[in-house]
């Protein structure tokens, strides 16, 4: 039996990642910054981490696995990603398993401009034009301005030249600038391989402060072909997220997220069960092809009340 500690379990990736996990018979913990998370009901014990940036974060999260004999570490946000993958070794002599991808694809995925300058360079793959923020000079159309690291698809504004950008007063080394698609049809794309086959499954979806609250399960053969030569262009083993905006039948890649991502539980419930399957793959083994029974299917987000019995 796998003992599996999730960590930021008060955000909405955790969550899903949790109620995925309900079905197989695992122990689970979890661990946050916040004294009660809302996903506290969903563990068999829970504590209040360190932030990823404490210098103390990484002795602290290995005396918490050895004390509850953690098997596998599922990280979730950015920051302890980043963190986590520099002292994967410490992990990995101790036995503990990490659901994270390998170097090359969390250092560039994790960076906007350095997605963006990698995925210029697949053939076949269309991007928008992204600068740093403090290289950006131009106009004439519309851009997007936004942390060059960061989660959900979140943004500052809408600009159109320089002069609009100077006087937003950013730290611009922190921002980039990127060609704002503008079209209605945005996608949010699972990808998962276990080091051979490649799984897709595509959502149209709606955002809601950054983060997706609608999807429609999609079937489109281009946006098919795109995420899986991206996905063979990285030899991916494990899990991404790969976000676009369709426009005039080209498919513009914006981001890709190197983590799981917040439709988790979406695709869990049409049958392409990721975290199980990368679980599974870092256990040796085999994973099921991944066929989706349904051709149509939609989800949304709903708004629940629990309490939890403290004593």
């Amino acid at each position: 039996m796998r003992r599996i500690l999730v960590t930021a379990i008060s955000g909405n990736v955790s969550n899903g990642i949790l109620k995925a996990l309900q079905e197989t018979g695992d122990v689970l913990y979890g661990c946050d910054v916040y004294d009660y998370p809302v996903g506290m009901d969903k563990v068999a014990c829970y504590w209040k981490s360190l932030f990823a940036v404490e210098p103390n974060y990484i002795n602290h999260l290995l005396g918490k696995c050895e004390e509850y004999q953690i098997t596998h570490l599922i990280p979730v946000n950015e920051a302890e990603i980043k963190v986590i993958n520099e002292n994967r070794t410490i992990f990995a002599e101790r036995g503990i398993k990490v659901l994270i991808n390998d170097d090359f694809v969390v250092d560039t995925f994790l960076d906007k401009y350095e997605t963006n300058k990698y995925l210029a360079n697949i053939e076949g793959i269309s991007v928008p034009e992204t600068f740093y923020a403090m290289d950006f000079n131009r106009r004439g159309k519309k851009f997007i301005v936004k942390l060059n690291a960061s989660c959900g698809s979140k943004f500052l504004r809408i600009i159109d030249n320089k002069e609009e950008l100077d006087g937003l007063n950013l730290e611009k080394n922190e921002y980039i600038v990127q060609e704002y698609i503008d079209s209605e049809e945005e996608y949010t794309v699972g990808v998962f391989s276990d080091g051979n086959n490649i799984s897709t499954i595509i959502f149209k979806r709606k955002l809601e402060n950054g983060y997706t609250s609608f999807v429609e399960l999609m079937q489109d053969d281009s946006i098919k072909n795109d995420v899986e030569a991206i996905a063979k262009s990285i030899n991916l083993k494990g899990y991404v997220n790969i976000q676009l905006r369709k426009l005039n039948n080209k498919n513009y890649i914006f981001e890709i997220n190197p983590r799981i991502s917040g439709t988790v539980y979406f695709r869990h419930l049409l049958g392409f069960k990721d975290v199980i399957w990368w679980l599974d793959v870092l256990d040796g083994k085999n994973i099921p092809s991944y066929v989706c029974e349904y051709k149509e299917a939609i989800g949304m987000r709903e708004l629940s009340e629990k309490y939890v019995v403290l004593k």
